[in-house]
């Protein structure tokens, strides 16, 4: 368990501190004067002890290995939760199969100076970039929530300290930086940079030093923050055309990766500096029908159980249907098919809740409206 940094004091809290204990000694001299030996005795060795709490403190910011247990970090086992995330994430098992691999290799080299792997997830909208990347972080950290970074939200230069920090007597340095705080608090984090080609360049420059050495200073606190234990996702909805065509024509990973950099470099905008330093390039290409309809499936059960209500089966013309209106929302992938999902079973939930029932069949009538049984 990381403990997390101690709040600093606002330095006119401490002045009127300073007056409020001169006023009381001065007060306790006219009364008692006897006991200022020993008060002042007591005074001493508090300011000693923390002296030797602050240099601890200096040491321990410095040091990584003092912040993070990489011992600990050594006996994860993160390839148990392959099939779980297969199950829940159709289509992608090869992409799975690398990502977990890899992250299983930097668990047992653990140590300072290095991510845990940072992922590059290409491919359209609605192919389950984030999703993976948030499973990946219930698998890796069930008690820690992921750093989510929408990057759409950093176009601009100054968005620079939104991310590390503004700097002290900045507006909003005492909140520190969006991507550096929550790590501070809790090194054990999956981050997720979601859609990175739309952020600025300046704001994708800040990110060297966290993919190169595992770590960044924030400009807030001046503090250094070790990325360590952290494996870093990033997703990007560009040239998704030019990697589709490398893949099917490149079967070499080191040409692929090379000519997957290049495509990035003239279709999203990235600087190669940026994508040399990932460890991997991943696509995640639209689902094939057969997915699709796993993926109808799981949504189906997953949003009827938020009411408490367990399917039990579901006719296959509702999953036709499912398919073949992600098929007419193609551009937007499986996440239209959740609400397309939503808009079909309401009535049906409705009347399940209606009636007391925990566990359903659910079929299609002839005019194409949900019953259940």
């Amino acid at each position: 368990m990381i403990m997390s940094d101690g709040a600093s004091i606002h330095p006119l809290f401490l002045v009127m501190a300073l007056c409020g204990v001169a006023g009381g000694l001065y007060t306790l001299a006219q009364s008692s004067p006897e006991l200022l030996p020993f008060i002042c005795a007591a005074s001493l060795l508090l300011l000693g002890l923390r002296l030797m709490y602050l240099a601890r403190e200096e040491d321990r910011e410095k040091s990584p290995e003092t912040v993070l247990r990489f011992d600990a970090l050594r006996e994860l086992d993160l390839t148990r939760y392959s099939d779980w995330l297969k199950e829940n994430v159709r289509g992608h098992d090869d992409a799975i199969d690398l990502i977990v691999r890899k992250i299983q290799q930097s668990l047992r080299l653990a140590a300072p100076n290095r991510t845990l792997g940072s992922f590059l997830l290409v491919g359209p909208t609605g192919t389950g970039k984030t999703f993976l990347s948030e499973l990946m972080s219930k698998a890796l950290y069930p008690d820690s929530e992921p750093v989510i970074l929408r990057m759409n939200q950093y176009k601009d230069h100054n968005d620079v300290f939104t991310l590390i920090g503004p700097p002290p007597g900045q507006p909003g340095y005492e909140v520190g930086g969006a991507l550096t705080r929550p790590v501070l608090d809790n090194p054990y984090r999956v981050i997720l940079l979601d859609e990175l080609e739309k952020a600025h360049i300046d704001v994708q420059h800040c990110l060297y030093d966290v993919l190169d050495a595992a770590r960044c200073r924030e400009k807030s606190s001046g503090k250094t923050v070790h990325f360590g234990a952290c494996a870093i996702f990033a997703t990007c909805n560009a040239g998704v055309s030019s990697l589709r065509q490398i893949y099917e024509q490149t079967n070499d990973p080191s040409a692929r990766t090379g000519r997957a950099r290049e495509a990035l470099t003239r279709e999203a905008g990235f600087d190669r500096a940026l994508l040399a330093r990932f460890d991997e390039i991943v696509l995640l290409d639209e689902l094939k029908p057969l997915y699709v309809a796993e993926v109808a499936l799981l949504q189906l059960a997953k949003y009827w159980r938020q009411y408490g209500i367990e399917v039990a089966y579901a006719a296959p013309e509702l999953l036709l249907e499912a398919m073949r209106k992600n098929a007419e929302f193609k551009e937007y992938g499986v996440r239209q098919l959740a609400r397309f999902i939503q808009q079909l079973t309401d009535p049906g939930i409705e009347e399940a809740r209606r009636h007391g029932a925990s566990r359903v069949r659910l079929d299609i009538d002839a005019a194409g409206r949900i019953t259940i049984a």
